[in-house]
């Protein structure tokens, strides 16, 4: 199961977007959403383990990143 393109999760919009990369092994983890009183969960990659690809080449994901671009570093 994947997540739908766009989403609506207590009000917030979660919107997917490109680019979808691959990878062999990561941690998922569960995340708390709270507002009010809601409680939700959503699984969110922890930790990278194997190599991970895009369009079949090598790639570098970051965890995080302060702007879409710095989520991957091509290798």
């Amino acid at each position: 199961m994947s997540l739908k393109v766009e989403q609506r999760l207590d009000d917030f919009f979660f919107t997917e977007s490109e680019p979808k990369i691959y990878t062999t092994g990561a941690h998922l983890v569960p995340m708390e959403i709270r507002r009010g009183k809601k409680i939700r969960y959503v699984w969110v990659v922890d930790q990278f383990d194997d190599d991970t690809y895009i369009d079949g080449d090598l790639c570098s994901p970051n965890v995080y990143a302060n702007i879409k671009a710095n989520l991957l570093n091509k290798t």
